[in-house]
């Protein structure tokens, strides 16, 4: 008697998983997706952010927006910045692994983001194959800064190519102890890199207001850094780009504190140019002037910084 009510029991437990299940895939299926996206857009449209999506359908566990589009002037079609596109956008659950997982695809490769769950302090990002050269990057500034730029009269320009081949971070957080005690790494490498031209509008020492800034050709060619993060102690490896042109190299560490600001750093820089790049320059050709030469090789140029952000002393 008492097995044959274990199994009513047990059988009756099934119908009732078994309903919640097709009455939660029915709600993933019939749920509003379209009142959705307009409300996302709506919702863009109060931030003075301009966005269109194509469409909004469920998906594995998620849910993926494709044909997605950031409009920086959508009172004028037929101006040249042109909007900024994505592919898709998708996010979905990973119960095993407790975490949120966004993935976003354009420009021939693919971003993806997890945090997780419960714990939001857990960041861990990775993009491959990125096509920098299908990247509306102008438009993306527009969006972020639109009032420099409208105020200034200036179209934000930025030509880049090259590909992202591999970018990985992460960072760990632990509860109620935040940047001092952060964990984490990164890794970069990106070939082909140049920078074709530019006109950007941007902070500059000495002018209380952004200053309009064009950049000249750059060959970067190759370009990789590495850094660790272990107890809030940022050290970086190595940083560094190098063509025919042009070789740059970064490497120090930096002690995270409570405050950006009030973080500890100590780096170095060196550099080492050809005259073809220098005589492109123009009047950008200071900052590069300012670098001391390096006591131990006259063909480059070296300079260390040290201190709190807030207050950096060059040696």
């Amino acid at each position: 008697m008492l097995r044959k009510h274990f199994q009513n029991v047990l059988k009756l437990a099934g119908y009732t998983v078994f309903a919640a299940f097709v009455f939660l895939i029915s709600l993933f299926w019939v749920f509003p997706y379209q009142a959705l996206s307009e409300h996302l857009v709506a919702r863009a449209k109060q931030a003075n952010i301009h966005l269109s999506i194509h469409s909004l359908k469920p998906s594995f566990l998620g849910v993926t927006a494709k044909g997605i589009q950031i409009h920086p002037e959508p009172s004028n079609p037929d101006s040249e910045v042109g909007p900024f596109l994505v592919d898709s956008l998708s996010f979905r659950l990973s119960p095993l692994r407790s975490k949120l997982i966004a993935t976003l695809k354009m420009a021939n490769g693919n971003i993806q983001l997890a945090t997780g769950i419960f714990n939001q302090q857990n960041l861990s990002l990775q993009a491959k194959a990125i096509d920098l050269s299908r990247i509306n990057f102008p438009a993306l500034l527009w969006t972020l800064s639109p009032q420099a730029y409208s105020s200034e009269g200036v179209t934000p320009k930025l030509g880049l190519e090259g590909i992202l081949k591999l970018a990985q971070f992460s960072l760990s957080l632990p509860p109620n102890q935040g940047a001092p005690e952060a964990n984490g790494s990164w890794n970069i490498e990106m070939d082909g890199l140049l920078l074709k031209h530019g006109t950007l509008v941007m902070p500059w020492p000495g002018s209380p207001e952004p200053t309009r800034v064009d950049l000249p050709r750059v060959v970067f060619g190759s370009f990789k850094s590495a850094a660790s993060i272990k107890k809030g102690l940022l050290q970086i490896a190595h940083t560094k780009t190098q063509s025919d042109e042009l070789t740059c190299e970064l490497f120090g560490n930096l002690q995270l504190a409570k405050k950006l600001a009030a973080s500890e750093t100590n780096f170095t820089l060196r550099l080492q140019a050809q005259p073809e790049f220098l005589g492109r320059l123009g009047g950008l050709r200071l900052v590069v002037d300012l670098l001391p030469v390096d006591p131990q090789d006259e063909q480059w140029r070296k300079a260390q910084w040290s201190g709190q952000l807030s207050n950096l002393t060059r040696k």
